[in-house]
């Protein structure tokens, strides 16, 4: 039958292989702005040999991940938070996120991203107590598979343990 996992390369075949990662990042910040850079893998690998055991199918490329953002003190009770997210894998063309999140009254939070050449997202969020937010997500695509979505929706619960008090925050999280 198609579809069927005895005939999906990847279960035709009894692998007991070990693929170790290892990745590196840096993270800057300061009251106003935050800048990172990271690799979750330096390691290559590939898992799946096709059904004559030939040719590899499925593995693990280096990624590399840029991300950054400042926030601008517009007025005491509003910020603006534009922020961005560079992704970058060998054979692939670099994906960027471009952001924008608003906070009012260190409580509303709202926000927009564009993601280029795939989908636009937009959140709020509500600070119930000082370490509880509660929010929604929306993400609708741009690609041709939004011919068969109609995009997703998350609704978070966010606790902040707090658990470094007296410590300075990145400003990653208004």
């Amino acid at each position: 039958e198609s579809g069927d996992a005895s005939t999906d390369p990847a279960y035709s075949q009894n692998i007991n292989e070990t693929y170790p990662t290892l990745g590196a990042g840096a993270f800057l910040f300061t009251n106003n702005y935050y800048l990172g850079l990271s690799t979750p893998n330096f390691l290559q690998s590939k898992h799946l040999n096709d059904a004559n055991g030939i040719q590899r199918i499925g593995g693990e490329e280096i990624h590399l991940y840029l991300t950054g953002g400042y926030v601008f003190k517009v007025s005491q009770s509003l910020k603006v938070k534009p922020s961005f997210l560079l992704r970058t894998v060998a054979g692939s063309s670099a994906m960027v996120d471009l952001s924008a999140n608003f906070l009012y009254l260190n409580r509303f939070e709202a926000g927009v991203s564009y993601r280029y050449d795939d989908s636009i997202s937009a959140l709020m969020s509500i600070g119930i107590t000082t370490n509880l937010k509660f929010g929604y997500a929306y993400d609708y695509t741009t690609t041709n598979l939004g011919n068969y979505t109609s995009g997703t929706h998350e609704i978070f619960l966010l606790y902040n343990l707090d658990l470094f008090k007296g410590h300075n925050k990145s400003p990653r999280f208004f």
